[in-house]
């Protein structure tokens, strides 16, 4: 038996890695709201994977997704061949590749992972509130972009745009509650550990509730499942009661908004949902216009339409969007790419998101994965950050059961 020594590296790498995922600073934004940032520190990703090579590690279902998206377009649609697109989803499948290499290898522990998640919340929220005091005080705002001077109190943080911050706070939120149960193996108790975690739940609360996304109220929604227990019924409903008053004090109508677009959504109708929030409906609608496309009785359905198939027809079925706009989710992959690469990364991404027994988990892959496209900062930082949580469960459960053999 070949048994291969490790050598352990420092954690920076690592370090680096989620905090490029997890923001997008105002100046590292280039055209279509690209993390320039991120970008660099993806360039980097070859060169760790050549570096540590363990390529009996390697993924995969991420392997045959990254030849098939390059083979595909290539053969059955090549005037479709866009290798810039091509080359951006292999940058981020290569990160995971070298950050999973490096997971493997660092002293990155849980206590670590947990430090970085409780930091990226106070970031997130110190960075609004400077936001905040500007626009109160009519200074100019730090760290601004995708801003309506129409919508005042609608702010970004430390995310491109206010819906990206929605979804990105309350995801590093749940890992957070998630991997502190796992280091002191026991249920995070709603009226101890938030006690312990006061400041950390007042950040992510006054995040979520005053950045002035609707989204913002979908997700918070999502993580205070997580504490639906009969024992815990009663600070759930304090806390709900608390989130209604400064939803009624403030006067935002984000909330109203969240609730409008849910019920036109159950309708699955594409002209209520743009009625009741045409912000909100542009990452609904596509899905639903794209899911009835599907059809896998032709090649066309099999290996795709070609690259940027959806963009030549989408601002036609969608009112008020520029021409060329695209969207769909995964179903965007399916159309464009075909279903078998389309398969492929459901697979990948599922099988390296959900842990058996936590249903949430699928509840955040299906908004941050599968209602995104691949090429997408917050689809990987979701799969990423799950992946983190799923290898230490995995780490913790082998010490567990070989403690008790």
């Amino acid at each position: 038996m070949i048994i291969h020594k490790i050598k352990r590296t420092k954690p920076y790498l690592i370090i680096l890695i989620l905090i490029a995922l997890a923001v997008s600073p105002a100046f590292a934004l280039g055209e279509g709201n690209r993390n320039l940032l991120l970008i660099g520190v993806m360039g980097l990703s070859p060169i760790i994977i050549l570096y540590f090579g363990r390529f009996d590690r390697i993924n995969p279902w991420l392997v045959l997704f990254l030849v098939s998206i390059v083979i595909f377009p290539l053969i059955h649609q090549p005037q479709s061949m866009r290798w810039s697109t091509i080359l951006y989803s292999v940058m981020f499948c290569l990160t995971f590749m070298a950050y999973n290499e490096l997971l493997n290898r660092s002293y990155f522990t849980p206590h670590n992972y947990l430090k970085l998640l409780k930091y990226l919340v106070l970031a997130y929220f110190v960075v609004l509130l400077i936001q905040q005091f500007c626009v109160l005080t009519g200074l100019p705002i730090f760290n601004l972009s995708n801003y309506n001077i129409k919508e005042p109190w609608k702010l970004n943080s430390l995310a491109a745009e206010p819906s990206h911050s929605a979804r990105i706070v309350p995801l590093i939120m749940y890992c957070y509650i998630t991997v502190k149960e796992l280091v002191f193996q026991s249920k995070y108790n709603f009226k101890v550990d938030v006690k312990k975690d006061i400041w950390l739940w007042i950040a992510f609360i006054w995040t979520m509730v005053t950045m002035g996304s609707g989204t913002a109220f979908l997700f918070l929604t999502i993580v205070l499942l997580k504490f639906i227990r009969f024992k815990n019924l009663i600070y759930v409903f304090i806390l709900v009661g608390t989130i209604f008053i400064l939803v009624n004090y403030f006067e935002i109508t984000a909330f109203e908004r969240t609730y409008k677009t849910f019920i036109a959504t159950l309708t699955l109708d594409e002209y209520t949902i743009v009625e009741a929030d045409h912000s909100a409906s542009i990452r609904i609608v596509p899905m639903i216009i794209l899911a009835k496309m599907v059809d896998l009785t032709n090649l066309n359905g099999w290996f795709g339409h070609g690259i940027d198939y959806v963009s030549s027809f989408m601002s036609e079925r969608i009112s008020g969007v520029p021409e060329g706009f695209s969207g769909g989710g995964m179903f965007q992959l399916l159309i464009e790419y075909g279903f078998i690469p389309f398969i492929l990364f459901i697979i990948f991404s599922f099988l390296n998101s959900y842990r058996k027994g936590d249903y949430i988990i699928a509840v955040f892959w299906f908004f941050l994965v599968f209602a995104y496209g691949v090429n997408g900062q917050i689809v990987w930082l979701a799969i990423i950050l799950l992946y983190t949580n799923k290898h230490f469960h995995s780490i913790y459960t082998k010490k567990i059961k070989n403690y008790g053999n």
